[in-house]
């Protein structure tokens, strides 16, 4: 037995001092707080669509995400190059989720598919960040005046 002993405490693994951490584990993040999180926009660049955060808290990140999106670029966002072909002077959109089927109701003013693209793209992806779907999976019914209907993806 003592062979084994000295066998097993001579295998070569030396000790170390304490690995500071971070913080202590504290659970999942309650979706009732008043915690601040982002939903995204996509404005075009040069370079196509572009994502950028704004700062959010509330029960329903797709609608504060098409309110931020009819406002247009900030000044940073301009500065930056950023422009919008969102219409702002159209009603505002709505957006209802059924069972994970997302439906906007696009106003006159969103036709342009530069707009459109827009609309579907910051839409699928608050819809991702509130449901946990890969952006690229979330389905947007679009319906525009008079009644036509299309679904569409993001693809940025």
């Amino acid at each position: 037995m003592l062979p084994l002993v000295l066998a097993l405490a001579a295998c070569g693994v030396t000790g170390t001092a304490p690995i500071p951490g971070g913080p202590a584990a504290s659970g999942l993040p309650d979706h009732d707080s008043d915690a601040r999180v982002a939903v995204h926009l996509y404005f075009y660049s040069p370079d196509g669509l572009e994502r950028v955060s704004r700062p959010y808290r509330g029960p329903d990140p797709v609608a504060t995400a098409l309110r931020y999106l009819a406002t247009g670029p900030d000044a940073a966002e301009q500065a930056r190059g950023l422009v919008s072909y969102a219409p702002h002077d159209a009603p505002d959109v709505e957006a209802t989720d059924t069972m994970g089927a997302l439906r906007v109701l696009a106003p006159e003013g969103w036709q342009p598919s530069s707009a459109l693209r827009q609309l579907v793209c910051t839409a699928a992806d608050a819809e991702s960040g509130a449901q946990g779907t890969p952006l690229q999976k979330v389905r947007v019914t679009v319906v525009r005046p008079p009644g036509a209907t299309s679904v569409q993806t993001c693809t940025p």
